[in-house]
């Protein structure tokens, strides 16, 4: 049987609940409405109704042993007796409960906690789309990548099953964020969002809603390489290099890997070391350099491995 909602009543307003059609009474601090019951009492109703409104403590002492109490708690009691100041902290409490619920049962009302328009303010970036890509993408988390962020963070490596189900469910496409790259990755997007739709607030919601998990591991693996690596390919690359390298890594079949730093420092493209020369029949680039923490590079065989040269201040990307 389902529970009933408990509440916090005064006693003066359980003192209201006092007739044959509206009966309450008070035992052991709970309140019991037992409109229903009184034809089922084995004393009869009138030993109920006497007592109606009041508190029954005593009297239900006289004739009952505790468990018979604790018998039909659940199907009776609606509540406790408290003061005004519980009344006032219960009242609080069921108002943040609904607001909660009415905003889709998002977030935790923590001041400065959540974003603003968790809390109700009104904003004119959030529309019904990017409340329904953020149940989409919370319930997507919380079963695929929740339940296994110790086993992988231990192993220091999640399964590459993973960018394919990211993309299965209709989010990878947001690792090149706004607009919504169709052409390349379907029209597919978590939550019934459409392309048209699409706007950086939904990039940003489902970055937020993945790093729930905990790991920043998972969440740099998931969206580092692909966010680094894969738009200067879309912004610099021809036309037959972007239909080649983007469709698979927006449809979780490859990654790519932006390879620019190097053991003297750390993402500084003006000054990389390591060049790539174009071959003398003009088919190729020769690499020489080195090297090191390139993200997502974990995943050899299923990797596109990029680095980048500057020549007469162009960036030139090359596989």
């Amino acid at each position: 049987m389902m529970k009933k909602a408990k509440r916090v009543f005064t006693a003066e307003e359980v003192a209201k609940h006092n007739t044959e059609n509206d009966a309450w009474l008070i035992v052991e601090g709970k309140v019991f409405d037992v409109t229903n019951f009184l034809r089922e009492h084995p004393g009869g109703k009138r030993i109920l109704l006497k007592e109606a409104g009041k508190d029954a403590t005593e009297k239900f002492r006289s004739f009952h042993a505790p468990s018979v109490l604790t018998n039909y708690e659940d199907e009776l009691c609606i509540g406790k007796v408290g003061s005004s100041a519980d009344m006032e902290k219960y009242r609080k409490k069921q108002e943040k409960k609904a607001f909660v619920e009415a905003m889709g049962g998002f977030g935790g009302l923590v001041p400065y906690g959540d974003p603003s328009w968790y809390q109700g303010f009104h904003s004119p970036f959030y529309n019904d789309s990017h409340k329904a890509l953020r149940k989409g993408i919370r319930k997507f988390v919380e079963k695929e990548i929740m339940p296994f962020v110790h086993e992988w963070d231990e192993q220091k490596k999640f399964p590459f099953e993973l960018f394919q189900k990211c993309a299965d469910a209709g989010f990878l496409g947001c690792v090149v964020g706004a607009p919504w790259r169709s052409e390349y990755c379907g029209s597919n997007i978590l939550g019934g969002v459409l392309p048209s739709e699409y706007d950086v607030f939904h990039t940003m919601i489902i970055i937020d809603e993945v790093s729930r998990c905990g790991s920043g591991g998972i969440c740099w693996g998931i969206f580092g390489g692909l966010s680094i690596g894969l738009p200067p390919v879309l912004h610099f690359a021809s036309d037959e290099l972007r239909e080649r390298i983007v469709p698979p890594c927006l449809t979780g079949k490859k990654v790519i890997c932006l390879a620019i730093t190097e053991p003297y420092a750390g993402s500084d493209v003006a000054n990389l070391q390591t060049k790539g020369e174009l071959t003398a029949d003009g088919k190729h680039y020769i690499v020489n350099g080195e090297k090191k923490w390139i993200t997502v590079c974990y995943f050899p065989p299923v990797s596109s491995f990029s680095s980048y040269t500057t020549l007469a201040r162009s960036l030139h990307c090359f596989f």
